[in-house]
């Protein structure tokens, strides 16, 4: 393997042949990559990436001579790669010098980073994002070309390429085409294949596990994996349906579904603004689109379907604790529900006909169209438990032994007839109806929103309810992206947050617009509920993918609590502005601009003002596309998401260079020990006569045996310690070669027979290393069984002195620590630490 690990480097046509083996599974293992990225850019950002970093890798371990220095020189050249590819792409301004092209690489890390967050996949790369992308591919690269061609961590390399399948987890989980499963699976095969097939006998000899070699008998081996790969193949898909199966969940808007999609450790994604029970975005986060019910109407455009109605906010969170059961102020309402099927405006001929048949939903609301003026359900169960909550506009339910699944009911409900002018000339008077039965109060608002507002209502000069909720409205869906995923930093105001990164999903959206219409002195609301969903021949199809949630603002007893639309067309739920805000009324008031601060309205220049409505107008298939357009998250965002790159990489490589001068320290500690000691042995007995007395030279002698022997046990003991710590990670294998010094045999015995157990392991043993271990034997055996020389006590054998260990031993402390029996050990050491 390499001496990384005490094991012999790779070389010729054998780190040629698993170089191109891993360049190859990494190119299969990208194969999932092409959910996420569009077109072929998957594989040639791939290619491009790895080819160089690992046939480099084949180069620099063929010129280098200390093997150590080549993970350096690869990082090298994939710097040199990256500024090569910056340069293709235009992006490396070598016009202004060097320096110039250093200082523009945070630039170009930061604007990589703001592709990369705000797009939706499939994504087609600029510059910036094809350059990090090298970058982070190369990086990858680099640590399992370490792995596998220096380390020979066959096992961990082979896990680590076959776990790209679950690269595009979180934007597909359903799963993609079977050769984006099949082509990582594929590549962790071949390493894992490496492990037994291996054409260079330095790794087979002496290694006994069955593994480690071809197997014994390959038609039968062969023939047993076919076997198996076809009863796999052709049991699962009979055995499947008849194995026990769990039931699916009936879906209710308060179930926590977000434990399958985020570490538990990690910050919740909890709602924002809105009360937990009836969070929405938990259901979006589910990914599946399951069936919640199915209905026909005579509408031609149905309306949404009311499940809540939450008409307070706390200074955190709305909730509905106003009373939903009693008329504002006494006064009846038209969007008010009833059941006394009569119409407020006109007759009932000109109600519409809703019936619905639940397929998948369990709750305590039933979903309902707005104007609600009956509801009668096909069970009577169904219909004693029913409660119309009138000023809400919900139909609560208590307990249905039966459940909800299967339940039919009809609605018929009257059709919202009011115009744009109509709610433009409200009386100012009535909107403090909603104020004084409970609902949230101007004074209620955080100042974040009121300013925003106030903001906004200045500089489009809306100086009524209707003009200043379709500002609102236009400000929100043109100038904000929408992301469920999205989370409040922790410390930070959600709402001040959503504001500023503008970035949120529709709890965020019909929460602040309500705060904002609100501070207006409109009273507003959120509602729960689900979008028309789907046609699907006469019949609609509302799917937990159509569960949304949308502002009301009160306009009076006349017309009641009136539907506005701030969520950007990119939730792609089938959300859409009211009819009341179409082209003919837009023209009436200015398109929104994003407003430059909080503090000071934006100045529109006359090409502002001159802008057609194509260009302020947008367009839903580009924003579901873009996921926003172009404006994605905001600088703060994008800074927070580049930092944490940053410190992470950071504190990895800070690590690396702690382990790697913590091995080198604890190595030059054993060296300067060790000569220590062997310094400290020459040196003694001076006092009996100096270096020409025989009675020193024989206490010398001894004591240079007892040394070289415990050097030799130390390093034996140290490589047990070392097989046994590093046995997890397939460095020294599941079973290397025993060595160690029987206590039972003779010095001389133990040396051979520990000589014999590494010739077994595939070393050369020469005489020279008989011949040392011959002189280690014959002083050690003096030292134990000699008789004691003149000073000594009788009762024990001869001890070579054991003189402290010093703690910085002097510059010549290794030149005055030569002797025949250290470079004996030294051999017998060398090939301890070469035995497989």
């Amino acid at each position: 393997m390499s001496p990384l690990m005490g094991r012999p480097a790779l070389e010729g046509s054998h780190l040629t042949g698993r170089a191109l083996l891993l360049l190859v599974a990494i190119l299969l293992a990208s194969a999932p990559a092409s959910q996420l990225l569009a077109g072929s850019s998957w594989l040639v950002l791939t290619l491009v990436a790895a080819a160089p970093v690992i046939l480099g890798g084949v180069v620099l371990r063929t010129v280098v001579r200390r093997q150590m220095l080549v993970p350096l020189a690869q990082a090298g050249l994939l710097i040199l790669l990256v500024l090569v590819v910056e340069t293709v792409l235009g992006l490396a301004p070598w016009q202004d010098g060097p320096l110039a092209v250093v200082r523009d690489q945070a630039e170009i890390a930061t604007r990589g980073v703001n592709e990369l967050a705000s797009g939706v996949p499939p994504l087609a790369l600029g510059a910036p994002g094809a350059v990090l992308m090298v970058a982070l591919i190369g990086l990858v690269t680099l640590l399992l070309d370490l792995m596998f061609l220096d380390l020979g961590w066959h096992t961990p390399t082979a896990l680590l390429v076959s776990s790209a399948v679950l690269i595009p987890a979180l934007q597909h989980p359903a799963g993609g085409q079977w050769w984006q499963v099949a082509a990582p699976v594929l590549a962790g095969a071949a390493l894992f294949a490496t492990r037994t097939v291996h054409a260079d006998p330095r790794y087979l000899r002496g290694d006994r596990r069955p593994q480690a070699g071809p197997p014994a008998h390959r038609g039968r081996t062969l023939a047993a994996v076919t076997v198996c790969v076809a009863l796999v193949a052709v049991l699962s898909p009979l055995l499947g349906p008849a194995l026990p199966q769990l039931a699916p969940a009936r879906l209710a808007l308060n179930i926590d579904l977000l434990e399958r999609w985020q570490d538990p450790d990690a910050p919740a994604l909890g709602p924002v603004m809105i009360d937990d029970d009836v969070s929405v975005r938990r259901s979006l986060l589910q990914r599946e689109d399951t069936e919640v019910l199915r209905y026909t109407t005579t509408a031609e455009d149905p309306s949404y379907l009311r499940l809540r109605t939450l008409n307070t906010f706390d200074g955190e969170t709305f909730r509905g604790t106003a009373e939903g059961d009693a008329l504002v102020m006494g006064v009846a309402a038209f969007s008010d529900a009833r059941d006394d099927g009569v119409a407020v405006h006109g007759s009932a001929d000109d109600f519409i006909e809703t019936d619905v048949e639940i397929t998948n939903l369990a709750g305590q609301r039933l979903p309902v169209p707005d104007n609600v003026r009956s509801v009668r359900g096909a069970d009577p169960v169904l219909n004693r438990a029913m409660t119309l909550q009138p000023s809400n506009g919900e139909v609560a339910l208590s307990y249905v032994r039966s459940g909800l699944l299967g339940q039919r009911y009809s609605v018929q409900s009257e059709p919202a007839t009011a115009t744009a002018e109509q709610l433009r000339g409200v009386d100012p008077a009535v909107f403090a109806q909603p104020f004084d039965a409970g609902y949230t109060s101007r004074d209620d608002v955080p100042e974040t929103a009121t300013a925003l507002a106030d903001q906004l209502v200045e500089r489009d000069g809306a100086d009524n309810a209707y003009d200043t909720a379709v500002t609102f409205q236009d400000y929100f869906r043109n100038s904000f992206a929408y992301s469920l995923t999205v989370n409040s930093p922790p410390g930070e105001d959600p709402l001040e947050s959503f504001l500023d990164d503008r970035v949120g999903y529709c709890e965020q959206f019909a929460a602040s617009f309500a705060l904002m219409m609100t501070s207006q002195g409109y009273p507003s609301r959120v509602v729960i509920g689900f979008t028309p969903g789907e046609q699907d021949g006469d019949e609609w199809s509302v799917s937990s993918t159509n569960a949304h949630a949308w502002p009301e603002v009160w306009f009076g007893p006349e017309y009641g609590w009136v539907r506005f639309e701030p969520t950007p067309a990119a939730a792609a739920n089938g959300v859409s502005p009211p009819e009341r805000t179409d082209p003919s009324d837009q023209e009436q008031a200015p398109a929104p601009e994003t407003p430059t601060t909080q503090d000071e309205p934006a100045e529109e220049t006359p090409d502002e003002q001159g802008t057609s409505e194509e260009e302020t107008t947008e367009d839903p298939a580009t924003a579901q596309d873009s996921d926003g357009g172009d404006l994605g998250p905001s600088a703060a965002t994008v800074q927070r998401v580049k930092w944490g790159v940053v410190i992470t990489m950071a504190l990895g490589g800070l690590l690396a260079a702690v382990a790697a001068a913590a091995v080198l320290g604890i190595r030059r500690r054993r060296l300067r020990a060790r000569d220590a000691r062997w310094a400290a042995l020459l040196d003694s007995g001076d006092g009996d006569g100096g270096l020409a007395s025989a009675l020193a030279v024989e206490r010398r002698y001894r004591g240079a045996g007892e040394l070289a022997w415990s050097e030799i046990t130390r390093e034996l003991s140290v490589r047990a310690f070392a097989i046994r710590w590093l046995r997890i990670t397939g460095a020294w294998g599941s079973d290397p070669t025993p060595l160690a010094l029987d206590a039972a045999l003779a010095p001389h015995r133990a040396l051979e027979d520990l000589l014999a157990h590494i010739e077994a392991a595939g070393l050369e043993i020469t005489d020279e290393h008989h011949a040392a271990a011959a002189r280690i034997a014959d002083a050690f055996t003096t030292a134990r069984y000699a008789a004691p020389l003149p000073g000594e006590g009788a009762a024990s054998p001869a001890v070579s002195p054991q003189p402290s260990r010093p703690s910085q031993p002097s510059p010549d402390c290794a030149a005055r620590a030569s002797h025949p029996l250290r470079q004996d050990a030294d051999q017998l050491i060398d090939l301890i630490r070469r035995t497989r």
